[in-house]
């Protein structure tokens, strides 16, 4: 004759005393989940890369605008603005002439100041499997660069000055500046790493025949 086993969980048996304090002890509430709140700038101010519908990646970014235009419209307004003031202040004021000194130096100054505030520039580049586009208007057809990939180059020996350019075709383009905010700006090395990376992605398993005529 076959015997039934059956489990008994194990009880636990307390004092009376011990019973009631357990009873009418209060239960803690369970502990909240701790949340961390994080204030902070983001390292890539004025820095994006996105994918795009049509299968690329579009990089977006920021930099200094030094072109030569720029310097001379620099040089041309400060010295309109010192010119113009300096009249007004020795000849067309009742200043004595210590004052006159003193107020022309302080207007030199203040337009050599604003003669040489940064000025940003955006600009963009999307990376597509057929081509690159610069600043949304540019097209540059991935066949016509083939193997010479836009790199990173500086320009004029100025490390702060830098250039994004290749060879299209037969010649050799500046696609892009990446000129520096700042001595601690690395946006053109993470703009040629990113542009690189997109590249390698996109054009680099494209297979180039060439076909010679009979």
């Amino acid at each position: 004759m076959s015997e039934q086993l059956r489990l008994v969980p194990p009880g636990v048996d307390f004092d009376p005393p011990a019973g009631d304090e357990l009873m009418h002890c209060p239960m803690a509430a369970p502990a909240a989940a701790a949340t961390v709140a994080f204030d902070r700038r983001s390292p890539f101010a004025g820095y994006t890369r996105l994918l795009t519908p049509e299968g690329g990646v579009l990089i977006s970014y920021v930099d200094q605008n030094r072109s030569l235009r720029l310097t001379v419209a620099r040089v041309a307004g400060w010295g309109v603005a010192t010119g113009v003031g300096g009249w007004e202040i020795f000849f067309e004021s009742s200043l004595s002439w210590l004052h006159s000194f003193a107020a022309f130096a302080a207007l030199a100054l203040i337009a050599g100041f604003i003669a040489n505030l940064k000025i940003k520039v955006p600009h963009s580049v999307e990376i597509r499997p057929d081509c690159m586009i610069v600043d949304g208007e540019d097209v540059f057809l991935a066949e016509e660069i083939g193997d010479h990939w836009p790199a990173l180059q500086m320009k004029d020996e100025d490390p702060d000055r830098m250039v994004i350019s290749g060879i299209c075709g037969t010649r050799r383009i500046e696609y892009m500046t990446a000129n520096r905010l700042d001595k601690a700006d690395s946006t053109p090395e993470v703009l040629a790493a990113d542009l690189q990376a997109a590249i390698e992605q996109l054009w680099g398993r494209r297979e180039v025949t060439f076909e010679t005529a009979p």
